[in-house]
Formats: structure tokens, sequence, C-alpha cells
């Protein structure tokens, strides 16, 4: 099986994009950046870069990526995507099925806020998800992740980690979450094989700012799938309109063929929801800020004179003794 801890993890697109996060009033964001990256490894070949391979749409908003490579009984498929305009489209996704695969795909939606206001504000990432899965199938030995992470100046705000192991006849199912995103998925079971993701709109606290401060704001979705089976592979639907409709995104790929339904053993996927909530077919990313009223600076100090005679009291029950 391949490991994934010296697996090349190929950079495959980096664009700045023209389009201005909602939500905004009296404050500052630029222009979000968008990075694709994919890489994977049939029979313990690795492939060092994926995208001289793969197809891909590109426009000045973003990039559509996807694979479908089989050789000596492995067999890989990824689609890893980010489009920031209108509407926004973002996701990743990765499966793999046979003798020997690994596959992993990611995609990283980063930009800056700036409180340009004169007072601190409470700052909310919010955008729309879809729910996803993240399941082995078969008989064999495999490993699927879906991680969705939120990151403040490189420090995780939300996170939602979902792990699927098999050895043999034997499952396990892990959850690592924190904050808003832990509410995607939980396994059922500490043995399940098959999790389902909580598509909706998600709002991520992301801390307060103070006036004049910057913050880097990550957010990005990571598929990973290894395996070794021998069979037991399920269908996964068609790979273009089996996700429930691209709406921009599939006029733009209409002289791609629709590729078959495509087999897996392993799978790990998440994204926007093509309008399969019911929320539109839009990430709908938006930064939204609201101002914070901080207490006066004569109340400050009476809390501070409060605060000291409490502790002097404290010390005078103890006898003056040290703590």
């Amino acid at each position: 099986m391949h490991n994934d801890n010296p697996a090349p993890r190929a950079r495959l697109l980096s664009l700045l994009v023209a389009a201005a996060c909602g939500g905004l009033s009296a404050t500052a964001a630029a222009d979000p950046a968008i990075t694709l990256t994919a890489a994977y490894a049939l029979n313990g070949v690795a492939v060092p870069d994926a995208l001289p391979e793969g197809s891909i749409f590109a426009t000045p908003e973003g990039a559509d990526f996807y694979l479908n490579r089989g050789e000596g009984g492995s067999s890989v498929f990824f689609h890893t995507y980010g489009f920031v305009g209108s509407p926004t489209y973002f996701g990743a996704r990765a499966s793999g099925e046979g003798l020997d695969f690994y596959a992993k795909t990611s995609a990283l939606y980063s930009g800056t806020y700036t409180n340009t206001t004169g007072s601190a504000v409470m700052l909310n990432f919010g955008f729309n998800l879809e729910g996803g899965e993240v399941a082995l199938w078969g008989d064999g030995d495999g490993m699927a992740n879906l991680r969705l992470q939120i990151r403040r100046n490189g420090q995780v705000v939300s996170q939602g980690d979902t792990l699927v192991t098999q050895s043999g006849a034997n499952f396990s199912c892990l959850e690592s979450d924190i904050g808003a995103l832990g509410a995607w998925a939980g396994c059922a079971a500490a043995t399940s094989n098959h999790v389902h993701g909580a598509g909706g709109a998600y709002s991520v606290d992301m801390g307060l700012v103070a006036a004049g401060e910057t913050i880097t704001i990550d957010y990005d979705i990571v598929s990973t799938v290894s395996g070794q089976y021998v069979g037991g592979a399920v269908g996964s639907g068609d790979c273009y309109g089996g996700y429930g409709g691209y709406g921009e995104a599939v006029a733009l790929a209409e002289d791609t063929p629709h590729m078959a339904c495509v087999i897996y053993n392993g799978i790990a996927r998440s994204g926007d929801p093509f309008d399969g909530n019911g929320l539109g077919p839009s990430a709908d990313f938006s930064l939204t800020a609201t101002a914070v009223a901080l207490p006066e600076p004569g109340s400050l100090a009476l809390l501070a004179a409060a605060g000291g005679g409490g502790w002097l009291g404290w010390r005078r029950r103890r006898g003056g003794r040290p703590g």
C-alpha cells in the first residue's frame, strides 16, 4: 500500500480572483486565492505531477480539475475545483479501486480581512457545504479520510476530520472535530465503514478582530484514499451528471465526454451543495463583521478595583499566607 507521508503533493493551480466577499460593511477583504492540488499512485508507483495527465478548465475566477486513471488492476478517480465569483464552487473528491491505489486532492481558499473601522468586530466566515461521504467497501485493507479545516493566521479555528480504516474484516471510524465543522459528520459506530456528511449553511466564528488588524483566513477540503483490495467495489454514478448538476461548471465543460460510473473501494468527498441542499448552486462564501461595544475606560477601572478588592479579601481570609 502506498505510504502517504512521502507522496508527492502536486501544486496544480493558484489563481487570484477578482470577486469580493459579501457582507463586509465598513471593512476590507483582499481578493481571495484558490489553490488546487492533487497526487496519486498506482501499484506503488507515484506520479510527481498529476496536472499534465488530467483535464482542467480554468477561468480568471478559478479552475476545475479531474482525472480518471487505471493500470494493472488498480484505478483512481479524483476531482477538485474552486471558483470564487458568482456563483461559487469549491470542493474535493478522491476515490480508488483495486490492488494498490492512493489518491489525494485538496481545494484551498485563502484570503485576508482588515478591520477598517474604529472599533473591534466579531467576524464570521460563512459558506454552504454539501454532505458528501467517507467510505470503504470490499475485501482488503484501506483508508479513507476527509478533512474540512478553517484557520485564522495558521491556527485551527474549526475542523471536521473523518477517518475510516479497514483491516481485513475489521473497520474503524474516528472523528477529530473542532467547532462548527465538527457537525459535518459523525461515526454512527466505532466500526462504521460509511459516513455521510451533513450538508447545509455553515457559519464559523473567527473571533475578535481589533481595529486596524489584518487576519488571514484559510479554508480547505482535503480528500485522501488508499487501499489494497481484491473485490467488493461499488459504483458512484456518472462522474459529471451524477453530482446533481454543476450549473456553471457543467456548461464550461460541455466538450468533455461524460464518464461512465466510477467503481471504488474507497471514497472521500465534499464541497459546495450544487443545489442539493436547496441553498442554491453556490458555496456562497461570505464574511460578516459585527461591531463589539467595549466598556468605557471608567467602567474598566471600576471592574479592576472590584476585582482587586475581592482578591484582598481572599488574602485576609487566608491570613495573608501565600497560595
